[in-house]
């Protein structure tokens, strides 16, 4: 018997030993294994996230009083009193992005389509406590905004197993639903 109980032991050791998976059990790290129980100081981080471009693929049709955007309550913008002049702008913790007195004549709310290119690009250096705003209104001679709403988007998805680190994201809010795309920056 006592020949048989080391062997065992020595093979229950074994089996306890490699299923100690090492890697890198940060989550907030580029590299980081789900599956493994171990850290071995492997770990790499990403400094940044980079906001590049949005494209805008719907925004609501009617205003907060239930009237369509341009229905001749202000001065239109472009002058054809259809669809809204979409102004963009967007806000990080590094503070505000637009290009002044730039805006999308006569979007239609169900077909928008509009790609916006952020400029500057706006990155976040705390990108595991916040993310990006998109602020969209309608723009009004002499450029008054008509706010429509504005779309949080949170680049680091800290649910998901693998692909945490997300550089398309499609996001919905009511009738708004927009495309963000960014860049990841060790």
């Amino acid at each position: 018997m006592k020949k048989l109980a080391l062997p065992i032991c020595l093979l229950l050791l074994i089996f306890t030993v490699e299923s100690c998976k090492k890697g890198c059990t940060d989550p907030y790290a580029q590299n980081y294994n789900p599956n493994r129980e171990i850290d071995n100081g492997s770990c790499n981080f990403y400094s940044h996230v980079v906001l590049y471009s949005v494209n805008i693929h719907s925004i609501p049709e009617l205003n907060s009083l239930g009237y369509p955007w341009d229905a001749g309550f202000g001065n239109d913008l472009d002058d054809d009193n259809t669809y809204p002049d979409l102004f963009v702008s967007f806000k990080a913790d590094n503070g505000y992005s637009f290009i002044p007195n730039t805006y999308f004549p006569t979007i239609d709310p169900n077909n928008a389509l509009v790609y916006q290119e952020v400029y500057p690009a706006l990155s976040l250096s705390s990108w595991q406590e916040g993310g990006f705003w998109v602020f969209l209104s309608e723009i009004d001679f002499p450029f008054e905004e008509e706010f429509i709403d504005s779309v949080f988007v949170d680049p680091f998805d800290y649910d998901a197993r693998f692909n945490r680190f997300k550089d398309t994201l499609m996001v919905t809010k009511g009738n708004i639903q927009l495309t963000a795309n960014m860049n990841w920056v060790e």
